[in-house]
């Protein structure tokens, strides 16, 4: 790998964050949990935050414009064996309730499923001034900080680096988040 994240700064333009938000509101919110399959569960102690669920095969104009990013940071900096998202969430971070997505990776470590999560994708969709925290952080790499603060900004890194989101403690942080997935790791 030639960096272990990459950031896109205002990949999309602030026209495409505002159909995104307005597209998400159509779909239903859920409480947002942690864990796969058998051990989903509710966990506020770990994350506070609700989602949405946008079906790909519903939204195809965005995950072809994901995906020309993706492709190009891959062949830039990962080199995995990619396909394309399953899922895609729009995920919002409220103040009032301190919203937060603690330590986490994005893999699966125990799947018979014949495909793992590759490459994390995560879009800032809100105004860096909308909110207060909310910050995206890695465990053992270094931040994107400041630079992946603009709305409409990209940040793509593979699946199983630990992150995670620091309490929002004013306004809401709007992101969208996607998993590109490809063959089980050999």
């Amino acid at each position: 790998m030639k960096n272990i994240w990459e950031v896109w700064t205002s990949a999309l333009s602030l026209e495409e964050c505002d159909d995104i938000i307005a597209k998400a509101e159509a779909y239903p919110v859920k409480t947002a949990t942690v864990g796969f399959e058998q051990s989903n569960r509710v966990d506020e102690k770990l994350r506070e935050s609700s989602v949405r669920w946008l079906p790909p095969h519903r939204e195809p104009a965005l995950v072809q414009r994901i995906m020309g990013f993706v492709r190009s940071s891959n062949r830039t900096n990962f080199g995995f064996d990619i396909v394309e998202p399953f899922d895609i969430q729009f995920t919002e971070y409220h103040g009032s309730r301190n919203g937060k997505y603690d330590w986490h990776h994005d893999v699966r470590l125990t799947s018979s499923a014949p495909y793992d999560r590759k490459l994390s994708v995560v879009i800032q969709l809100s105004h860096r001034d909308d909110y207060e925290g909310g910050e995206f952080e890695f465990s053992t790499v270094a931040h994107p900080g400041t630079v992946f603060e603009p709305r409409g900004s990209m940040l793509i890194f593979p699946s199983f680096l630990q992150h995670r989101v620091l309490p929002v403690t004013k306004g809401t942080r709007h992101s969208l988040v996607t998993w590109i997935e490809g063959p089980q790791w050999r």
